[in-house]
Parts: C-alpha cells; sequence; structure tokens
C-alpha cells in the first residue's frame, strides 16, 4: 500500500509539472547560440530545442514559439534563475552553476577559449595573462567563458577588455579587426564562419581554458521524477 501511495504522489508531481509546463510563459529560456539556439525567419529553433523536446516527448507536445524566450545571455540566465519551473538552453556546466539548476545531459562538448585569426602572434606562456596581455579581447557578457575567465584572472584584470552582449559582435568585431581576440566557445564560432561563407582556416582557438559540456539547466523546483524521464527519453 505504501508503494503504490508513492506511485501516485510520482505520477501527481508530473501531472502538476505538465499543468505547468503548458501555461507558464515563457517555458524556454535561451541565448543567441548557433547551432544550439538562434532565430531564422522569426522562428526560434536551433540543436538545443530539438533536444529539449525530445527528452519530453513522452511528456508534452512541442514548444509553441510563445513558450520561448530568445535574448541576450545575461537577461534570459537571469529570467531562467528567478523562474524556477523553466529551461535554461544550451548551458554549460560549471561548478559555480552546479547548485543553481538540475543538469539533463550532456547535449554536446565544447571548448571555452580564446579565438583568433591564423595570422595573429600569440606569444609561447604558461598563464592565460601572459597569452592575453598583448592583446585587445571581447568577451560576452555572463557566458561561461567570460566566467571562466574573470574566474581565472579577477573581475578587474588589467587588460584590453570589451564586454559584449552578443556573439556576433564579437564575430564582426574580429573579422574586421577591431579586436584581436574573441573569449568564447568554438562550436557556435565555426558555425557562423560556415553559415556566413568564411574560411574556417583563417582562424583558430589559440588557446583554451576550459574543456566541458552543454546541458539543459532545468529550474529547481521542475519534479525530480520528470527530470529522470527527461534523462531517460535523452540516452535513448
Amino acid at each position: 500500500m505504501h508503494l503504490r501511495a508513492l506511485s501516485v504522489c510520482g505520477i501527481l508531481l508530473v501531472l502538476i509539472s505538465l499543468v505547468t509546463l503548458l501555461y507558464a510563459d515563457p517555458v524556454v529560456y535561451a541565448g543567441p547560440n548557433p547551432p544550439f539556439n538562434f532565430r531564422e525567419k522569426g522562428v526560434v529553433k536551433g540543436l538545443g530545442f530539438d533536444l529539449l523536446e525530445a527528452s519530453l516527448a513522452t511528456i508534452r507536445s512541442k514548444f509553441s514559439q510563445d513558450e520561448i524566450d530568445l535574448d541576450i545571455w545575461n537577461k534570459v540566465y537571469n529570467e531562467a534563475l528567478n523562474h524556477p519551473t523553466t529551461f535554461l538552453i544550451s548551458t554549460a556546466r560549471l561548478k559555480d552553476r552546479e547548485p543553481l539548476f538540475q543538469w539533463v545531459g550532456p547535449l554536446a562538448t565544447v571548448r571555452l577559449g580564446v579565438i583568433t585569426k591564423r595570422s595573429t602572434q600569440i606569444p609561447k606562456a604558461t598563464s592565460t595573462m601572459d597569452v592575453l596581455r598583448p592583446l585587445r579581447i571581447a568577451t560576452i557578457k555572463e557566458t561561461a567563458a567570460e566566467k571562466i575567465l574573470f574566474k581565472e584572472l579577477g573581475e578587474h584584470p588589467n587588460l584590453t577588455i570589451t564586454r559584449l552582449s552578443t556573439p556576433i559582435q564579437g564575430y564582426k568585431m574580429l573579422e574586421y579587426d577591431r579586436i584581436d581576440a574573441l573569449v568564447y566557445t568554438d562550436i557556435p564560432f565555426v558555425y557562423h564562419l560556415v553559415s556566413d561563407g568564411q574560411d574556417v582556416h583563417n582562424y583558430k582557438m589559440a588557446y583554451v581554458l576550459l574543456n566541458t559540456d552543454y546541458y539543459i539547466a532545468a529550474g529547481k523546483n521542475v519534479p525530480k521524477e520528470q527530470i529522470h524521464i527527461m534523462q531517460t527519453q535523452l540516452a535513448k
């Protein structure tokens, strides 16, 4: 009888979460980060959304566009923290973020680091500070790459750093030599080059800060039974 009651409670939790998912607005938060999250002809799509929907295939129907908020990263990150029944994709799983969410994945392995043109000379140095000191650098606000950089160097390093709101700003500044290096993630940057018709070989990941994985970051109030279902579904 006790086991049956536990099973009923589990089902009720999933049903409650379903109601939350169906009526919350929005349900999914994401930063512009193709090929994982992006807007094309007014429609938000990407690998991150595909994998999120796959993980929820046995629980709910696909997301409507009204349920998705795609905006600058620092905004959607804070919104996701303030709405603990929602999902944030695609999110690098860092130690500082670990207790803030529940995690479903991984979705993809990525490198966070210093991206430059291949012609840019990088000092042969053993520390990040020595590598970056002679360079004009850009970061994307509150992203994993920026957090790792500032954690290593401190919030106010004696470097020339421009903090940007969107990756595309950094891509263009690097292309037109307004900066020497962009601190960001390898796969989205390569995707941009290919989509833009540029030669990938003209650029390089000059210095790796961290190898990590993208995950679905689920809010703390998403029932654990649902997290288990999502993880199992994603592993199929």
